[in-house]
């Protein structure tokens, strides 16, 4: 792992699930859907008008990355948080879940979480999405719906981050590329797509 990408200077990020489907048709017209492989999220990130000293920053850290060979993690603008106002506390798991399960229970936050929050579990790296409101109450045990389905076992010990969710992540390609102009300003564009 090489670091972490500063997002300081980005002005937008594009998120994209990747889900990987086979369709085969019949002669009769019937179409057969098949998901195979799992579900990744990739990201392009754009930077705002830079300062050169920003720029050779960025594209240093990029360049050490060795193209698509280094793994970094990032934490995108505005979405690595909850929508949510109120949320506080530490959730944490009140069961041992096996991979493939979509929804699991626990307990220790208060606030609500919002479906489209994006969400973490402490014990791996792959990041998930609610799909539904969470409200939660300190007290009492709590339904987490997730997408995609879980990855990896977790158990009670493993708590749930909802805040400054970091994405592990490679570069897409092996260029990196910035622009400038006669103003005087650069630009950087960032592809990347999560590491499983």
């Amino acid at each position: 792992m090489s670091g972490q990408l500063s997002t300081n200077y980005f002005e937008s990020a594009e998120i994209t699930s990747n889900t990987q489907t086979r369709l085969s048709q019949t002669l009769s017209n019937k179409v057969i859907r098949r998901a195979i492989g799992g579900q990744f999220w990739s990201m392009k990130l754009k930077s705002a008008a830079l300062t050169r000293d920003q720029a050779s920053e960025l594209s240093s850290f990029l360049n050490r990355q060795n193209g698509q060979f280094e793994d970094f993690t990032v934490i995108p603008p505005v979405i690595s948080n909850t929508r949510s106002t109120n949320a506080s506390g530490t959730p944490t798991v009140t069961a041992t879940y096996n991979p493939g399960v979509s929804s699991i229970t626990a307990n220790g936050g208060s606030g609500s979480l919002k479906a489209g929050d994006f969400i973490k579990f402490s014990n791996h790296d792959k990041v998930y999405q609610l799909t539904a409101d969470v409200d939660q109450d300190a007290s009492s045990v709590d339904t987490f719906g997730i997408y995609p389905v879980l990855t990896q076992q977790i158990d009670s010990s493993t708590t749930i981050i909802y805040n400054n969710v970091s994405f592990k992540v490679f570069l897409v390609n092996d260029q990196n590329t910035f622009a400038t102009g006669t103003d005087g300003t650069f630009r950087l564009d960032v592809n990347v797509r999560e590491e499983i």
